[in-house]
């Protein structure tokens, strides 16, 4: 089927997705012309489940490189263009009809964003846009070890990104185990190409994105430090549709570092960086939004309404990044919040009336109220989730917010109620599971507490309040094994690739209390000398105190 126009070849690389691979095949020959299934070392059937549904599998020896395993599926594709997918990703008849119909714009030029739908206990949870159906040229290419992504800088001819109303739906966050076994292996992936010389943005950028997740917000801006400064600088020569995708960069990377410096409480850095980005010429909707949020964060009502009163929805373009889709019900439900806490009830009643479908405006009400929880306005939060209850029912995450409103203002058995809501509907929601735990040791039911813990480890959490409190459980217990899982946790948040004098410490607790002290985390410090005491004790080491 070489070169035939208007074709298209579904391309995939997988290992080990017995269990998902038949269910994603079978949503994907609605429209593919071709598929492509490239193997990087199954053991479970994987290749053999695949060849029930095209001839074309091949095998791909893994070095550790997705982008390396993508590009050998494209080379291996005869369409017009390719659509990248994995194992875990579904398309439904509808969309499958809409991607028959998507053939028919393929020239060559244009590269289409599809939304992607993050599935996590069968309910969407996230949405982005993601560019995910490519021309077959040869100077279309992937990047990057991982998080592997469009190599812009290879591209020659034209190449237009263009947002379609496709959607896909991801399920690789079904399972909060394998979500963080994901990340601890793409921080050791990345890791991997900063020891081997690599040093640019891409890198960094993504870097940071991972120890943010895990709770290391130092080596977070440090990264993305790193990346901004290598964006600016071939910012300063870069021309056309180059120059257009380094400010995009530049402007989330930008972003990003406001939201990590909030999350130190360094408030005065977040506002200069504010302060700069309200300076920058034409704004996209999205940058606008989250400027927004940013100001509305530090208690800037005023300056957040001007920006959300400049953000329209139907204005967003795609980007070389995956972003999330702007809704009006986002936007309401923010400027609805700086208008309740600016004392204009009224005005901030109509906003929500505004919004016409009853659905739209339960999600607006359960927003304002969790932006209202996390911002410590307890009261108003729990209006709002009052008022999104008459309409409808709550998502584990409002549920989870609930739940901290009502712990905050002295009801602790309300606030367990809704923790327990919140995990029924998502066995992997880790904040309410945080939550519920710390409760539960607050009030000594140590045996609950501590199962949970030593779930939310297992599942690969690094956030370093957790694994103490786990660590400290385990001590009382004598449990070797826990604690053994709290060290590789460890491992991944204390690794941000930098040598430091605390890397030749013998204990990790030792590591981790000096990194705590650094930060003036005294408490935390304690505790994490009290488990390296502890370790001592059973061990026979001389650790250095």
């Amino acid at each position: 089927m070489a070169n035939v126009p208007h074709s298209l070849s579904v391309c995939m690389i997988v290992k080990n997705e017995a269990s998902n691979i038949r269910e994603a095949l079978e949503s994907f020959t609605a429209f593919a012309d071709e598929i492509i299934v490239v193997d990087t070392g199954s053991t479970d059937g994987t290749p053999n489940l695949a060849l029930s549904f095209t001839p074309h599998v091949y095998h791909c020896t893994w070095h550790d490189d997705f982008s390396a395993a993508r590009n050998f599926s494209l080379e291996k594709a005869g369409g017009a263009y390719c659509l990248w997918m994995d194992a875990d990703d579904r398309v439904d008849a509808l969309n499958a009809a809409k991607i028959n119909a998507l053939k028919r714009e393929f020239d060559g030029r244009r590269a289409f964003a599809f939304e992607l739908h993050d599935i996590r206990n069968g309910a969407p949870f996230r949405s982005l846009m993601q560019i995910r159906c490519i021309p077959n040229r040869q100077d279309v290419r992937f990047k990057g070890r991982i998080h592997e992504s469009i190599d812009w800088d290879r591209v020659q001819d034209e190449l237009i990104p263009v947002n379609v109303d496709i959607v896909v739906t991801h399920h690789g966050y079904d399972d909060p185990v394998l979500l963080g076994r994901k990340i601890n292996r793409n921080i050791r992936l990345l890791q991997m190409e900063c020891e081997a010389g690599r040093d640019d943005a891409t890198l960094h950028y993504y870097l940071a994105m991972s120890f943010s997740h895990i709770g290391n917000r130092h080596a977070a801006i440090d990264h993305m430090g790193r990346a901004l400064r290598d964006l600016e600088k071939r910012s300063f020569h870069a021309h056309g549709r180059e120059a257009e995708t380094l400010r995009t960069f530049r402007l989330d990377a930008q972003l990003f570092l406001v939201q990590e410096m909030l999350g130190l409480e360094r408030r005065g850095d977040a506002r200069r960086l504010l302060a700069k980005l309200s300076c920058e010429p034409d704004p996209d909707p999205l940058t606008l939004f989250r400027i927004g949020a940013f100001y509305q964060s530090l208690n800037a009502h005023e300056d957040a309404l001007q920006f959300f009163a400049r953000v329209d929805p139907d204005k967003q373009t795609p980007t070389v990044l995956p972003s999330p889709k702007l809704r009006r019900t986002d936007v309401v439900a923010r400027i609805a919040l700086s208008l309740f806490c600016s004392g204009r009830r009224d005005q901030a009643l109509d906003q929500i009336r505004s919004l016409s479908d009853p659905v739209d405006r339960k999600e607006a009400w359960e927003i304002a109220g969790i932006l209202a929880a996390e911002t410590g306005r307890y009261r108003l939060g729990a209006m709002a989730f009052e008022r999104a209850l008459s309409l409808g029912g709550l998502t584990a995450s409002g549920w989870e917010q609930w739940g901290v409103v009502w712990d905050r203002i002295g009801d602790p058995q309300r606030a367990e109620q809704c923790w327990r809501k919140a995990l029924r509907m998502d066995g992997g929601a880790e904040g309410a599971a945080i939550h519920l735990a710390n409760l539960l040791w607050r009030e000594n039911r140590k045996d609950e507490a501590f199962e949970i813990f030593g779930r939310i480890v297992r599942n690969g959490c690094c956030k370093v309040p957790v694994l103490l409190a786990y660590g400290v459980m385990a001590c009382e217990r004598k449990d070797e094994g826990a604690l053994t899982s709290i060290r590789e946790n460890l491992e991944v948040f204390l690794h941000d690739g930098r040598r430091r004098e605390t890397d030749a410490l013998p204990s990790i607790f030792l590591s981790l209390a000096r990194h705590l002290e650094d930060e003036g985390k005294e408490d935390l410090a304690r505790l994490a000398r009290r488990l390296a005491r502890w370790e001592k004790s059973v061990g026979g080491q001389a650790h250095p105190e």
